[in-house]
């Protein structure tokens, strides 16, 4: 399979390209699975092709203003940004000032210059950044909750939504969702039982329920989400599967990447027997093969970072 769309598939073209089934690979499965988990974990954190950049709205909750923080889905890694906590993102009413400057000063714009107005809005830009700020925030992918330092008592109430700028992890594998659902026809609605859908979707993510593709429109809660349109028939208590963006397995970084993982890992458990000779007069040589997957996982790596690795700004926030 010379384009592996499966995690079954791509540790085959690894074990090939080694030169399996010509060649003995002395790496145990579970060894080769670890190294393939590091290999997505890397091209994840640092290839550009190994996340997706998106806009995450959250309903807050009394539960989040109890608490002070938010709860983020656990394929999320880095949030980059929030959207300030003011009208200047919504539409625009009559009473609103960008709406008179609009009906007074532009009423013609083939008469009417603009440069006044877009000085008049970035002087009003420069105000709100002086009086309100960004919302400062923090944010650790290993925690999966979002900090945001505000008044939450003031600055946001139950019902309102926040706008989050973040990169997700395109997962290759199809993963079985905690829980089971049950929905009807009537209704596009579903709700869970012993499901944590809060930290496991997205929105607008693509789902699988009793062999019906749907998708997610939004996360109401840890156990409740809707769908875009209802159900074509009744489900109950039946299990949720994500299907994963298959086509990560054919990147040609990723299998460059965990074949020299691997190889490495081949090196290593030969090395436990260097110089020892086999019968036929055949010696292993472990650190050789470890030398030389050294050097291909450098020259990868560095590939990575110079050519496709991620903007800084992700790093920095």
């Amino acid at each position: 399979m010379a384009k592996p769309t499966t995690r079954t598939q791509f540790k085959d073209y690894c074990l090939r390209r080694l030169g399996f089934p010509v060649i003995e690979i002395n790496v145990d499965e579970d060894q080769v699975e670890d190294r393939i988990d590091d290999a997505l974990q890397f091209f994840e954190d640092y290839h550009f092709d190994g996340v997706e950049k998106l806009f995450m709205k959250h309903k807050i909750t009394e539960e989040d203003i109890s608490r002070r923080w938010i709860q983020v889905p656990d394929p999320v890694i880095f949030v980059t940004g929030i959207f300030p906590f003011d009208d200047s993102n919504s539409s625009i009413n009559m009473f609103d000032l960008r709406y008179q400057l609009r009906l007074h000063d532009l009423y013609d714009f083939t008469s009417v210059s603009y440069v006044s107005y877009e000085i008049t809005m970035q002087h009003i830009q420069t105000l709100n950044l002086l009086f309100s700020g960004k919302p400062q925030f923090r944010f650790n992918r290993h925690q999966n909750k979002l900090f945001l330092d505000v008044d939450w008592d003031r600055d946001l109430q139950a019902g309102e939504y926040v706008i989050v700028e973040c990169y997700r992890a395109l997962r290759p594998d199809t993963v079985t969702l905690t829980g089971t659902v049950t929905g009807n026809t009537a209704s596009n609605t579903l709700i869970g039982y012993g499901t944590t859908f809060d930290q496991q979707l997205v929105e607008n993510d693509f789902i699988s329920i009793g062999g019906e593709s749907k998708q997610v429109r939004n996360i109401n809660s840890a156990t409740q989400i809707t769908l875009v349109g209802p159900m074509s028939s009744n489900v109950d208590n039946v299990s949720v599967t994500y299907s994963g963006v298959s086509d990560v397995w054919n990147d040609r970084f990723l299998k460059r990447y965990a074949t020299a993982l691997i190889k490495y890992q081949w090196g290593s458990n030969l090395s436990k027997f260097a110089g020892i000779q086999m019968p036929g007069g055949v010696t292993l040589d472990g650190p050789r093969i470890m030398e030389e997957a050294r050097t291909e996982i450098d020259k990868i790596e560095e590939e990575m970072y110079n050519m496709t690795s991620l903007p800084s700004e992700i790093f920095t926030g």
